[in-house]
């Protein structure tokens, strides 16, 4: 499929759904099926257009897991991209000529994520950079099962970068919460704020002319020669050992992207996929299913209080089980330690956990894309909240996923070198019995769990459409507390009075937020039908294409 040699524009549209976290991700995903390209052509299109339509809350420097399925065989597989660990080969592991090089940049930054949720303290800097993975990962992707060479599917994102367009009230809002990390670097300053030093406001206008460049030489030149050439140099000139960052010349040069059979569960009768161990994200949202299903969930009824407390008690096991050993679900009895703590908490005799849940980065978009003939492609990134510098000469600004505390619980700077990082992203898909299949995903940190598995009861065990679902209240408890979308919950107090009961404390929204996670859905029924829902919470928008 891969290759594209000898590509011509084809006049046969490609039947299909998508659903993203921007108008310009969805907008450059429809334009690949029109222009004949498969899911994955469209997916990945839309993927690095995030470089536009997220362009505070992802970067192509950052990292991501992509799932897809052969709509042929029906066979899932998973596209680890994630970033890894970096100091291979490097002086400040090995200790051996360290004391030469300048101490660590690494400095704290605290976030104030507004509407509900506690102020949280970040690291940016040199140090906080580990080695990316999206760009050399995406294309890895279109080697693999595009059919559109990758200068076409670049085409829409270096179209936004170069013209620009009016930032929505979303993309303003993401802006906002981390101006503090953007306005360290003179890109960050440059892109994201007018010449009076004001943040832009949604209506400003927003571009990027350095990364619209660099990506028309990707897309004329190809990923190897490019990585050589100008991505590999311009991060050891300012995230290397002697710049006081951990990245070495081998971490550049010896980062794949892995593929991995997808992990697997039945629930009510259809096949959950989603990404497997090493990463947590897939295995906690199938274990969270799994207590589902041992509580009955399906016999209670939607939004009523008992559900609410069955929810609240499958949370708080998984949580304190997380804070109680982060890497648990590593075991081979992770699911009997998730259902003894369940049946301790149904008991009454459970007291909170002693240390809060580790919490991976929060800022993180997706991408959901179904088409006519049964290919679909479920991809969530994320770049932490950026470390407050760019790749010189590029226009992307870098991660600071080595400043993410939680990812780290024995602390900074202690990781192996060339270990992939892990991850709660959980891009998934439901094949049913029926052949109807569902792709979708959702940023949010640990809520990513918690409001993917209330989406596929509510597909599933209530037999709500997918529109239903998304829209539906959520709820999510973590360290104690039971947070809700009051909002959307007509008569939260008794609903929630017996869910109330397990948590210490409880956080009301009374209005969409970004902690409940963007959980963007692209179906395709048995009857053929493309249905697509994009989450309001994180920008959500959908397009069809139909022939």
């Amino acid at each position: 499929m891969g290759g594209g040699q000898g590509y011509t524009l084809s006049s046969m549209k490609k039947d299909g759904v998508i659903a993203a976290g921007s108008s310009q991700s969805a907008d450059a995903a429809e334009e690949m099926l029109q222009r004949g390209g498969n899911a994955v052509d469209a997916a990945v299109a839309a993927a690095f257009a995030t470089a536009a339509g997220d362009p505070a809350i992802t970067s192509l420097a950052g990292g991501g897991i992509l799932l897809y399925m052969d709509g042929l065989s029906g066979q899932a597989e998973v596209c680890d991209l994630f970033s890894g660990a970096p100091g291979l080969g490097g002086k400040r592991h090995s200790r051996q000529g360290a004391t030469e090089l300048p101490p660590l940049d690494f400095m704290d930054w605290e976030v104030d994520f507004g509407a509900g949720e506690t102020r949280q303290t970040f690291h940016c800097g040199r140090a906080a950079a580990a080695a990316p993975g999206v760009l050399q990962g995406l294309c890895a992707v279109r080697d693999r099962w595009a059919t559109l060479p990758l200068k076409v599917l670049l085409e829409p994102t270096v179209r936004f970068l170069r013209d620009g367009f009016a930032l929505s009230e979303y993309q303003a809002r993401c802006n906002h919460v981390l101006e503090g990390i953007l306005c360290r670097s003179e890109l960050g300053r440059e892109l994201y704020f007018d010449a009076n030093s004001r943040l832009l406001e949604p209506g400003d206008r927003f571009s990027n002319s350095a990364q619209a460049d660099f990506l028309e030489r990707l897309g004329a030149e190809g990923i190897e020669q490019v990585h050589r050439d100008v991505i590999a140099p311009a991060i050891l000139s300012e995230f290397g050992e002697e710049q006081g960052g951990w990245i070495t010349r081998d971490d550049l040069f010896s980062w794949r992207p892995i593929f991995r059979q997808a992990l697997e569960l039945d629930y009510r009768g259809a096949r959950i996929l989603t990404h497997p161990l090493p990463s947590f994200g897939g295995p906690l949202l199938l274990h969270t299913l799994d207590l589902f299903r041992r509580m009955s969930l399906a016999k209670t009824k939607a939004g009523s209080e008992e559900r609410f407390f069955c929810l609240a008690a499958v949370f708080r096991a998984v949580s304190e089980s997380r804070a109680a050993r982060p890497d648990f679900v590593h075991r081979r009895d992770a699911a009997e330690v998730l259902g003894s703590r369940l049946e301790s908490i149904l008991r009454g005799d459970v007291g909170e956990a002693s240390a809060p849940e580790p919490r991976p980065p929060g800022n993180t978009t997706h991408i959901s894309v179904v088409d006519s003939d049964c290919n679909a492609v479920s991809v969530t990134l994320s770049y932490g909240e950026g470390n407050g510098y760019e790749i010189p000469g590029t226009g992307v600004l870098m991660n600071n996923f080595l400043g993410e505390a939680d990812l780290f619980p024995e602390g900074f700077h202690k990781f192996t070198p060339g270990a992939r990082l892990s991850t709660m992203m959980a891009p998934t898909f439901l094949v049913e019995p029926s052949g109807a299949l569902t792709a979708l995903g959702s940023g949010g940190s640990n809520r990513i769990r918690t409001v993917i598995s209330q989406v596929v009861s509510a597909l599933l065990d209530d037999g709500l459409g997918p529109e239903a679902a998304v829209q539906q209240g959520r709820i999510h408890y973590e360290d104690g507390v039971l947070s809700a979308e009051t909002y959307l919950l007509p008569e939260s107090p008794r609903l929630l009075a017996s869910a109330k009961r397990l948590a210490r404390s409880t956080k009301t929204f009374d209005a969409p937020s970004l902690f409940f996670g963007g959980v963007h859905v692209a179906c395709r029924g048995a009857d053929g039908r493309l249905e697509g829902v994009g989450d309001a919470r994180r920008g959500g928008a959908v397009r069809r294409v139909e022939a």
